[in-house]
């Protein structure tokens, strides 16, 4: 059956960061004298972005506007709707929703995830299809109108970067709509939130627009003496002179002061301890003198498209950082002694970076035919630009700590200072090209890859790297709600902190993705889905030479292979259902060090989230709801380097958990009540585990948050 009747013709545009202002804020932008059709086409298309909670239209994989069907890479959308539904306030918990991604928290506290096994946590996010500093930080979600998860590399568009894929946060934009929203929220562990999301037209003809998201937060963490405080403004103004020119000005404002909290050790929260369980709520810092972060953020940038006739277009997007963040007093667990209870800690602080980042993608677009072939060819420039200066000072000490009669106030400062300075200078630049081919009732093909050269270090440190990713991928239309998909691409991601013996850097790590699978999705967004197969093979992987200690060679491969299916379904207006699932079979297949063959430690082979909600259409008790979610993980390795636990010799694992999380909701004309219980039965578990970093998951909590608009 054709597909062309029912699909959407793919629009040339442009990148990830405005999918979600073209489906909101153009429609809802047109003029008075748009036809009946056309306001039809916008309430569905409307409709669909949210009854189709996980598998919505995306451009981050294609950097083009097209139909989810048509797009040869599984790339998964977790709206805002959903996000509120949950009451998530971090990625690590959004994220659950999407099949294949799982957590990766090394020091308890900033954002990490894995994604088909392999840790994504560093250089894998983006804002708006740029490049985010994202060192030492979580992103805050109040700004975001959704998630896209782009599953394997993403090289072929956006340069250097893990194999396992990438998460694109997407700005809220300006709409033509006027309203205001205020949500105020309190909860356990001394939560409270008052955020303000404000948007309206700034002129009668609807050419300027403006938006500000405002958000205030205090909270307690379930570690002693731990917490989190932060200010939040993201204003945007978008200027529309005519219905081919948008351009969006985009600022953000973050100011965090943090009392973070480190992993305590396995014996006696993972691994049996003859002196009993340690509490999950006992800190590792010092309790007087407890663990200090400050991080301020500046970012301003803007997003311009413009449409020059029916054929070219162009878009470009800027974004540059200015980032600051100190810590001090913050303690980490070295090692358990022979008496399992007491602990010896290294001291990390004072430390101080102050950096900036600048990201430019500027892209040309065309959409033409040649004979029965219709092409959206891509081409684009990028550049990015990350320099920081840091001073750190690091103490061995050891700092010894009853953690079973622990007393505070005995480490106000380090006793050693040894500081040194530091400059980090990484600068990359790419030339990408893609043609998306559509022939026929059914075939399309996307061909493309992109050049880069990439720097780090300055002087005589310098390293450089230059790579070729390419990508390939073809649909084939079962039916107007039906697709099936194939994909191959590779990545690449620079190794410059390692070195050879004979003096010279090693290549940059290269990466493969071969996929097929099936996408659905009904026309009237009832119903999308996804069922993926996939291997991904990591190489050149720095590992130890063994002929020379401290020096490395190009040996490592790790591979995984899977299976991955999303779906999310409304059958009828009360009711919604999302489920992802995820088979991950992980493992080492060459290495000089670690044992191959062995599983890579805390990737679990099963991984399900559900999650529905109901609510009551008529009646008495019309606008209650109810949502209920469950998460597992089945068993995963600890460590690599540990696989069995250094006292007893046992194999060292964390064991499957359930989680339940259940929601409450009301809404009454301009009011809005929900109430969120996470954890429900309190269940003990693990996010990441090793001998001396062990993470509890976190406790049972509950969060009440009042909601009015305007």
């Amino acid at each position: 059956m054709s597909i062309h009747p029912t699909t959407p013709r793919p629009r040339v545009r442009r990148v990830a960061p405005l999918a979600a202002c073209l489906l909101a804020a153009l429609p809802l932008g047109t003029r008075a004298e748009d036809s009946d059709a056309t306001k039809k086409n916008r309430t569905d298309l409307e409709k669909v972005a949210v009854t189709a909670h996980l598998l919505d239209e995306a451009t981050t994989g294609t950097k083009i506007e097209l139909p989810v069907l048509q797009t040869a890479q599984a790339i998964s959308v977790v709206p805002r709707e959903l996000i509120q539904e949950q009451g998530a306030l971090r990625i690590g918990e959004a994220l659950r929703n999407v099949a294949g991604v799982s957590r990766s928290d090394v020091y308890g506290f900033f954002d990490g995830f894995n994604i088909r096994g392999f840790d994504a946590s560093s250089g894998a996010t983006y804002l708006d299809g740029l490049r985010t500093s994202d060192t030492m930080a979580t992103s805050e979600l109040s700004g975001l109108e959704r998630l896209e998860v782009v599953k394997g590399p993403a090289s072929g568009l956006y340069g250097q970067g893990p194999l396992s894929g990438l998460v694109n946060m997407v700005s809220k934009r300006p709409t033509a709509q006027r309203f205001a929203t205020l949500d105020l929220g309190l909860g356990t562990d001394a939560y409270r939130e008052a955020r303000l999301d404000a948007n309206t037209p700034l002129d009668a003809a609807g050419h300027w627009l403006g938006r500000a998201n405002l958000v205030w937060r205090d909270q307690d963490f379930f570690v002693d003496s731990s917490g989190a405080r932060r200010t939040y403004l993201a204003p945007s103004l978008s200027w529309k002179p005519d219905a081919d020119t948008t351009l969006t000005l985009l600022g953000t404002w973050q100011h965090d002061r943090l009392r973070p909290w480190s992993p305590t050790v396995a014996y006696g929260s993972i691994l049996y301890n003859p002196n009993g369980r340690i509490p999950r709520h006992r800190a590792i810092n010092d309790r007087d003198y407890p663990a200090t972060q400050m991080r301020d953020l500046r970012m301003g940038g803007w997003m311009f498209d413009h449409r020059f006739n029916d054929v070219f277009a162009i878009h470009q997007g800027v974004r540059y950082e200015d980032f600051h963040n100190t810590w001090d007093h913050w303690l980490f667990a070295s090692g358990i002694r022979d008496d399992m209870r007491t602990v010896d800690r290294f001291y990390y602080g004072p430390y101080d970076e102050h950096g900036h980042n600048l990201r430019v993608d500027t892209s040309l677009s065309a959409d033409f035919a040649t004979g029965e072939l219709r092409h959206l060819v891509l081409a684009g420039l990028d550049y990015g630009h990350r320099q920081s200066t840091n001073t750190n000072n690091f103490d061995f000490g050891p700092y010894p700590y009853d953690i079973y009669a622990p007393q505070y106030g005995i480490v106000p400062a380090p006793r050693v200072l040894a500081v040194t300075r530091s400059l980090t200078d990484s600068r990359q630049s790419g030339l990408y090209l893609q043609d998306h081919l559509q022939w026929g009732d059914h075939w399309t093909m996307t061909l493309g890859g992109r050049f880069d050269r990439a720097r780090d270090g300055h002087g005589a440190t310098q390293v450089k790297t230059s790579a070729f990713s390419p990508r390939a991928g073809v649909t084939y239309a079962l039916s107007d709600g039906a697709a099936l998909y194939a994909n191959w691409s590779k990545s690449f991601n620079p190794q410059g902190n390692y070195q050879r013996f004979d003096g010279g850097n090693l290549p940059p790590e290269r990466g493969e993705d071969i996929e097929a699978g099936i996408k659905l999705a009904r026309p009237d967004g009832s119903l999308r889905g996804m069922f993926t197969v996939f291997q991904l093979t990591r190489q050149n992987m720095a590992t130890e030479d063994f002929l020379h200690p401290n020096f490395y060679v190009v040996t490592g491969e790790q591979r995984s292979r899977g299976v991955e299916a999303e779906l999310a379904w409304q059958p009828v207006e009360a009711f919604t259902f999302s489920a992802a699932y995820a088979y991950t079979q992980a493992k080492i297949t060459h290495d000089n060090t670690l044992p191959v063959g062995a599983r890579l430690a805390g990737i679990p082979r099963h991984n399900l989230n559900l999650w529905g909600r109901y609510t009551v259409q008529g009646g008495v008790l019309a606008g209650f709801g109810a949502g209920l979610g469950l998460n597992y993980q089945s068993e995963r390795l600890a460590s690599n380097y540990e696989p069995l636990d250094p006292v007893y010799g046992r194999p060292f694992v964390m064991k499957a958990y359930v989680l339940v999380d259940a929601a409450l909701y009301y809404d009454d004309g301009p009011w809005s009540v929900r109430l969120n219980l996470k954890n429900a039965f309190d269940r003990r578990y693990f996010v990441t585990t090793s001998s001396s970093r062990t993470n509890w998951g976190t406790p049972r909590s509950l969060m009440l948050n009042l909601e009015r608009r305007f």
